[in-house]
């Protein structure tokens, strides 16, 4: 089975989020993203739970969209979203 987000997968396995995780993760999703597939492209630190949550709380991403039971979200306010909850690490 072919990994949906190799260039990812490999920033998480190195240990540590660093400003080329956000790129990739720039690159690799699509303009509309959708929970269940941030919390992949995340490998699961965000669950879809956490962002269904948050948006209860008026905490979650800005500019939520709805398609039937689906929710998504633009992939700039995902990511900014994503900024401002992920403490960054560098390696000593």
């Amino acid at each position: 089975m072919q990994q949906k987000f190799p260039h990812i997968d490999s920033v998480f396995t190195q240990g540590f989020v660093t400003e080329d995780f956000f790129k990739a993760l720039e690159r690799e999703l699509p303009p509309m993203v959708s929970r269940a597939e941030a919390s992949r492209a995340t490998g699961g630190l965000i669950s879809a739970k956490t962002l269904s949550n948050n948006d209860a709380l008026h905490i979650g991403p800005c500019g939520k969209i709805r398609i039937g039971s689906k929710v998504g979200y633009t992939r700039e306010s995902f990511i900014a979203y994503l900024r401002s909850k992920l403490k960054t690490y560098t390696l000593q």
